[in-house]
């Protein structure tokens, strides 16, 4: 065991050139035997001489009296390896594990002193000076009293290149062996490593041993202290290129690729089967391990759980999932290079596989006798856990830098969007490209990402998900027209006096300057030039398909990210977003239609209703507004969903009822003829709006399809609840004119009979535009039941609309400059507030 002179095997120091050419010439097989000879007093083989009679002692006792100058005896048979394995076995399952740990130990020795980040921190570490690191690690293999089967892993490569090195080393940036971008020289030097591995002990491990996956579990656990050490910020062995994202998505996906290779090899070569990543499928695995250990009754059954957590059936595993960015499935050739499987290269690497196995006598896939010994018992495969991450997932705290490319990317779209008006026809419904473009791109970006992480980095880029959609509303409620300052301040005194009525702004007018202010976002006014209704009604077909896009979206990525993720996907915030600037478009498509019939209105308010006293046909504004309004509610009906274009059709006719409804108070006087030529509109007016859902373009004409939107043939009857709202809302038009054209003696009676619920308020409003003398209201009132002195004070104040409007304006007014106090007080604190926090910096 012990006396024995130790070999220097570091290749880089001790005896001279000629001594070394000798130990390099000596073959594979005297290693192994030499190797197990230094092991021979251990308790692992002591235990096999004890079980198997002096053969084994007596064997490696003469090894150790040979003289140094004689040749060493033959290899020691690999039959007599798996004997001792299986005393190994025989001494229980924790010796067996600390037994295979220790082998995955001795074997990991020397790459992990090599590719130490703490070791190899100076950029030139990997060459020069870099050697020292490989040559301690030999002498430590060398002084190291190992416990398993180590064979002597070679401290040089080739002709004397570094075992860091070699020709399937990375590249050449950074000579240091440690480094991001020198990545590959760690996965060759363990592919090379495990084959030899391979190759000197195959058959001698009982295969529910799995020793190589403990071994390669195990390096992939190094690997990812090393990769944390370089990544981690403040360290001084912190790597120069971490924040180049191109070396680190290379690094991240060599990673990647690296653990699909061990993965696919090692249910190739091995036969394992792996865990699907649960607690309940480890538990599982580690109930079949005990089971075939002290063979339990019901081995049987734990065994098949186990298979079923893993995902797997009859003891056959499901095919490795190593699958490309274009979701094909990969091949490696002897190199780790990957390659499409279903390629000609990929076809010629599974062929020469083949003819290798065949040459060796071996096939892989019914040998359960050439994966281990033992029997059926020690053949079993116990599933394991999956390789895949457990490196890879190291950089998943570390990704910011690739999140980082992958925002601007989407940013530099963004500002391309801003000037694109193409629209997609091919649809449903017309959409912007750039919608199109951009999901397109969030799913290759996706596709990219779960290539390499499903973790942390996923979630960090839903997140650059979420706030490049709403950068995206913002950047399509950029595309409506500017709203008319003057015109909606106008609108708001107009709006708010309908709504709260008449007598709450004249009888508590401090009570109304919040809902003043309040209604002024929703009363602003647009001009939409012509032809750009039908880029609103592209924005608020876009939004309904980002919407509904996003759904779909929350899916994909709730079904693709980790579990502990999962939760957390939510996009509801997002669709909120683009449902407020659909629902701002429909505000800006009545506000411009209302604009649009701006000039008819203005030719109404100039009639001299007072003075009329002949009854003709329907004035010609109203013809104004018939030419106003059905051009472009058809180009929008043609353009919209269904469901919006009702939307937008309840909204027209409430607001065009409510202006047609104010334009009329403002008259000083209607005469009662001027009142039944009104009544003779309003009824032309009405026709047109209760058709109003279900107008269509003329013969020949195509506006709805000039925006790229389908012509909609369908009923020609409106919708009965559009039909109920929009008679009501004309109906207080006719009572009005009705009771302005009534007699005075009897409008007292008319009014409680045709106004229903209707106030001291409106009937003063109704004598104003009949021109009742203010004196005379007061009796009127008075007859009507209103208190005798409330009555002489609401006539003496007159119920005008122009008072009414200059009392509404004056309250905007004040709420505007409380507002702007507000503002100014707000910063202020926000200043103050950041200034006290920078002082505890």
């Amino acid at each position: 065991g012990g006396g024995r002179p130790q070999k220097d095997r570091s290749g880089a120091a001790g005896g001279d050139e000629g001594g070394a050419a000798s130990k390099e010439e000596q073959g594979d097989n005297d290693n192994e035997e030499e190797e197990y000879d230094r092991y021979a007093n251990t308790g692992y083989v002591q235990s096999a001489d004890d079980a198997y009679g002096a053969g084994l002692s007596a064997g490696a006792t003469a090894k150790k009296q040979l003289p140094p100058t004689e040749a060493p005896p033959p290899p020691m048979p690999k039959e007599l390896l798996s004997e001792a394995c299986l005393v190994i076995d025989a001494l229980g399952l924790p010796t067996r594990r600390e037994f295979v740990g220790t082998f995955s130990r001795d074997h990991l020795e020397l790459y992990s002193e090599t590719f130490d980040p703490k070791k190899n921190s100076a950029s030139g570490g990997g060459g020069g000076g870099g050697g020292t690191g490989a040559m301690s690690a030999g002498g430590l293999a060398s002084a190291s009293a190992a416990k398993s089967f180590k064979i002597a892993m070679p401290s040089t490569s080739g002709h004397g290149d570094s075992v860091a090195g070699g020709s399937d080393g990375g590249g050449s940036g950074n000579p240091n062996p440690a480094s991001l971008d020198q990545i590959d020289r760690r996965y060759a030097y363990y592919r090379r490593n495990l084959r030899e591995l391979d190759d000197k002990f195959r058959g001698v491990f009982p295969q529910n041993w799995n020793v190589y996956h403990e071994m390669t579990y195990r390096f992939l656990q190094i690997t990812s202290d090393h990769l944390s050490s370089l990544l981690t910020p403040l360290r001084p062995y912190r790597d120069r290129d971490c924040d180049d994202v191109t070396i680190l998505l290379k690094a991240l996906q060599k990673t990647v690729m690296f653990e699909k290779e061990m993965t696919a090899w090692l249910q190739r070569e091995c036969g394992t089967i792996f865990l699907d990543g649960s607690r309940e499928a480890e538990q599982a695995a580690r109930e079949a391990e005990e089971a075939a250990e002290i063979e339990m009754d019901d081995e049987k059954a734990a065994i098949a759980a186990a298979a079923t957590a893993a995902g797997t059936t009859g003891g056959r595993s499901v095919p490795p999932a190593v699958y490309g960015e274009d979701g094909e499935e990969l091949e490696f050739d002897e190199s780790g290079k990957a390659v499409a499987a279903g390629s000609a290269e990929g076809i010629r690497i599974k062929y020469e596989r083949k003819m290798k196995e065949k040459r060796e006598g071996r096939d892989r896939a019914g040998g359960a006798a050439e994966l281990g010994v033992g029997g059926a018992r020690h053949n079993r495969p116990i599933p394991v856990k999956p390789l895949i991450g457990v490196a890879s997932g190291t950089f998943d705290g570390f990704m910011r830098p690739y999140i980082a490319l992958e925002e601007q990317n989407m940013d530099e779209q963004l500002v391309e969007f801003t000037s694109q008006r193409e629209v997609d026809t091919r649809g449903e419904l017309p959409v912007f490209t750039s919608s199109t473009a951009l999901f397109v791109y969030i799913k290759n970006s996706i596709t990219r990402c779960t290539n390499l992480t499903k973790g942390q980095t996923f979630f960090q880029l839903f997140a650059s998900f979420q706030d490049t959609l709403k950068k995206y509303a913002n950047v399509l409620e950029g595309m409506f027209p500017r709203p008319n300052a003057a015109v909606a301040a106008a609108s708001a005194a107009i709006n708010l006096s309908a709504n709260i009525g008449i007598g709450a702004a004249l009888a508590n007018p401090s009570g109304v300057a919040a809902s003043a202010n309040s209604s002024s976002s929703s009363a602003q006014s647009y001009r939409i030039p012509p032809g750009e209704e039908i880029t609103i009604c592209h924005v608020i077909d876009t939004c309904e398909y980002c919407a509904d896009t996003m759904e779909a979206l929350e899916d994909l990525i709730r079904d693709k990210i980790d579990d502990k993720y999962k939760d957390k996907i939510d996009m509801s915030g997002e669709q909120e977003v683009f449902h407020d600037v659909t629902a701002k478009g429909i505000r800006v498509l009545v506000s411009g239609l209302e604009n649009r019939a701006d000039k008819a209105f203005r030719d109404m308010a100039s009639i001299k209703w007072a003075d009329m006293d002949v009854v003709g046909e329907e004035s010609p504004y109203v013809r104004a507004i018939h030419e106003a309004i059905c051009p472009f509610v058809i180009s929008v009906r043609g353009l919209l969903p269904t469901s919006y274009f009702r939307n937008f059709c309840d909204k027209f006719a409430a607001a065009f009822t409510t202006t047609f409804y104010n334009s009329l108070i403002r008259q000083k006087r209607i005469s009662e003829s001027g009142s039944q030529q009104l009544l003779l509109d309003v009824t032309t007016l009405k026709t047109l709006l209760l058709k109003l859902p279900v107008l269509e373009e003329k013969a020949g004409r195509k506006v709805g399809a000039a925006g790229g939107g389908k012509s909609k043939q369908g009923t020609k009857i409106a919708p009965a609840m559009y039909t109920k709202m929009a008679t009501k809302q004309f109906q207080r038009i006719e009572i009005l004119l009705k009771l302005v054209g009534t007699p005075s003696e009897l409008l007292i009676d008319m009014f409680k009979s045709q106004w229903e619920g209707g106030s001291a308020l409106d009937f003063q409003v109704i004598m104003n535009l009949k021109g009742i003398k203010r004196n005379e209201q007061a009796v009127y009132l008075e007859k009507l039941g209103v208190d005798p002195s409330i009555a002489r004070t609401g006539a003496a104040h007159g119920a005008t609309s122009s008072n009414i409007t200059d009392h509404v304006q004056a309250l905007q007014g004040r709420g505007s400059d409380v507002a702007n106090k507000m503002t100014s007080d707000m910063a202020n604190m926000r200043a103050k507030v950041e200034n006290f926090r920078l002082q505890f910096r």
